[in-house]
Protein backbone atom coordinates (compact mmCIF):
# COMPACT_ATOMS: atom_id res chain seq x y z
CA UNK A 1 0.00 0.00 0.00
CA UNK A 2 1.29 3.43 -0.91
CA UNK A 3 0.66 6.56 1.13
CA UNK A 4 1.53 10.21 0.64
CA UNK A 5 2.87 11.53 3.95
CA UNK A 6 3.06 15.28 4.61
CA UNK A 7 4.77 16.40 7.82
CA UNK A 8 4.91 20.13 8.64
CA UNK A 9 6.61 21.59 11.70
CA UNK A 10 4.23 23.70 13.76
CA UNK A 11 5.78 26.97 14.84
CA UNK A 12 4.54 27.89 18.30
CA UNK A 13 5.79 30.32 20.87
CA UNK A 14 8.48 32.96 20.45
CA UNK A 15 11.05 32.74 17.65
CA UNK A 16 13.98 30.41 18.30
CA UNK A 17 17.06 31.82 19.94
CA UNK A 18 20.43 30.70 18.63
CA UNK A 19 20.63 28.08 21.41
CA UNK A 20 17.12 26.69 20.80
CA UNK A 21 17.75 26.66 17.06
CA UNK A 22 20.97 24.69 17.57
CA UNK A 23 19.22 22.27 19.93
CA UNK A 24 16.31 21.81 17.50
CA UNK A 25 18.72 21.03 14.67
CA UNK A 26 20.74 18.56 16.76
CA UNK A 27 17.80 16.86 18.53
CA UNK A 28 15.07 16.94 15.87
CA UNK A 29 16.30 17.76 12.37
CA UNK A 30 19.41 15.57 12.13
CA UNK A 31 17.80 12.53 13.82
CA UNK A 32 14.76 12.89 11.52
CA UNK A 33 16.97 12.99 8.42
CA UNK A 34 18.97 9.99 9.69
CA UNK A 35 15.80 7.96 10.32
CA UNK A 36 14.29 8.94 6.95
CA UNK A 37 17.50 7.86 5.16
CA UNK A 38 17.28 4.48 6.95
CA UNK A 39 13.67 4.11 5.81
CA UNK A 40 14.74 4.86 2.23
CA UNK A 41 17.44 2.18 2.45
CA UNK A 42 14.83 -0.28 3.78
CA UNK A 43 12.56 0.51 0.82
CA UNK A 44 9.78 1.88 3.03
CA UNK A 45 10.14 5.45 1.72
CA UNK A 46 10.16 5.16 -2.06
CA UNK A 47 10.13 8.83 -3.09
CA UNK A 48 10.21 12.31 -1.68
CA UNK A 49 12.31 14.25 0.79
CA UNK A 50 12.52 17.48 2.77
CA UNK A 51 10.60 20.45 1.39
CA UNK A 52 12.84 23.30 0.24
CA UNK A 53 13.12 26.24 2.69
CA UNK A 54 10.62 24.69 5.13
CA UNK A 55 10.78 22.43 8.14
CA UNK A 56 8.68 19.82 6.38
CA UNK A 57 8.84 16.40 4.76
CA UNK A 58 6.91 15.00 1.81
CA UNK A 59 7.29 11.35 0.91
CA UNK A 60 5.63 8.27 -0.49
CA UNK A 61 5.72 5.30 1.86
CA UNK A 62 5.21 1.76 0.57
CA UNK A 63 4.04 -0.42 3.48
CA UNK A 64 1.99 -3.54 4.14
CA UNK A 65 -0.52 -2.03 6.59
CA UNK A 66 -1.70 1.34 7.93
CA UNK A 67 -0.38 0.23 11.32
CA UNK A 68 3.12 -0.17 9.86
CA UNK A 69 2.85 3.34 8.41
CA UNK A 70 1.78 4.71 11.79
CA UNK A 71 4.88 3.17 13.40
CA UNK A 72 7.11 4.63 10.69
CA UNK A 73 5.67 8.14 10.89
CA UNK A 74 5.73 8.24 14.68
CA UNK A 75 9.37 7.07 14.66
CA UNK A 76 10.43 10.33 13.02
CA UNK A 77 11.46 12.86 15.71
CA UNK A 78 9.90 15.73 13.72
CA UNK A 79 6.48 14.05 14.01
CA UNK A 80 6.17 15.02 17.70
CA UNK A 81 6.21 18.75 16.87
CA UNK A 82 4.35 18.67 13.56
CA UNK A 83 1.03 18.48 11.80
CA UNK A 84 0.88 15.28 9.78
CA UNK A 85 -1.39 14.36 6.90
CA UNK A 86 -1.55 10.90 5.35
CA UNK A 87 -3.30 10.16 2.08
CA UNK A 88 -3.80 6.58 0.85
CA UNK A 89 -2.92 6.17 -2.83
CA UNK A 90 -3.98 3.69 -5.47
CA UNK A 91 -2.33 2.86 -8.79
CA UNK A 92 -3.36 4.82 -11.87
CA UNK A 93 -4.49 1.58 -13.52
CA UNK A 94 -6.79 0.83 -10.56
CA UNK A 95 -8.37 4.27 -10.87
CA UNK A 96 -8.84 3.73 -14.60
CA UNK A 97 -10.58 0.38 -13.92
CA UNK A 98 -12.88 1.98 -11.31
CA UNK A 99 -13.84 4.82 -13.66
CA UNK A 100 -14.42 2.44 -16.56
CA UNK A 101 -16.75 0.35 -14.38
CA UNK A 102 -18.58 3.52 -13.30
CA UNK A 103 -18.96 4.59 -16.93
CA UNK A 104 -20.33 1.16 -17.88
CA UNK A 105 -22.92 1.33 -15.07
CA UNK A 106 -23.90 4.83 -16.19
CA UNK A 107 -24.28 3.64 -19.79
CA UNK A 108 -26.49 0.70 -18.74
CA UNK A 109 -28.85 2.94 -16.78
CA UNK A 110 -29.13 5.37 -19.70
CA UNK A 111 -30.42 2.70 -22.08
Amino acid sequence: MKFLVEIDHVKTGPPFTEDTRRSFIECIIFPTLDKAEQLVQQGLIVAGGPAVRRIALRFIADVETPQQLDLIVSSLPLWAVSDTRVTPLIDFSDRRDHIQALLQRMTKTDT
